[in-house]
């Protein structure tokens, strides 16, 4: 009975342990590239991960306004952002706190309240 129960136990934790795996790595290889939003037909703003941990955001937004710094994954669902310089037509911009984006998928993320998608 004790053996039958450790080999379910066992293939059990295998089993999610697999399933954590594959959810949970898939992200750093394929969480790179362009996010926008509403889309990236007519994006309003859009943020893009490159593959050297820099990422840059440009927004139309209030005459225009682009971010540049870096990333770095710190949970499984979430990036830091750190912005190292900011360029604007219009006005002068003070450099934001790091930021922490939520990753809902390998399509989506989550910065503030607003969905940005591939």
């Amino acid at each position: 009975m004790k053996v039958s129960f450790i080999k379910r136990a066992t293939w059990f934790l295998t089993y999610c342990g697999f399933i954590a795996y594959l959810s949970g790595n898939s992200y750093p290889e394929s969480i790179k590239g362009k996010y926008c939003q509403p889309d990236c037909d007519k994006p309003v703003s859009f943020l893009t991960l490159n593959s050297d941990m820099t990422f840059s955001f440009n927004s139309m937004l209030y005459g225009g306004m682009s971010r540049f710094g870096n990333w770095e994954l710190t949970k499984e669902n979430k990036i830091q952002i750190n912005t190292t310089k900011i360029v604007s037509p219009n006005q002068p911009y003070q450099m934001p706190p790091p930021q922490t984006i939520t990753i809902l998928s390998n399509q989506e993320l989550k910065i503030g309240n607003t969905i940005y998608t591939k």
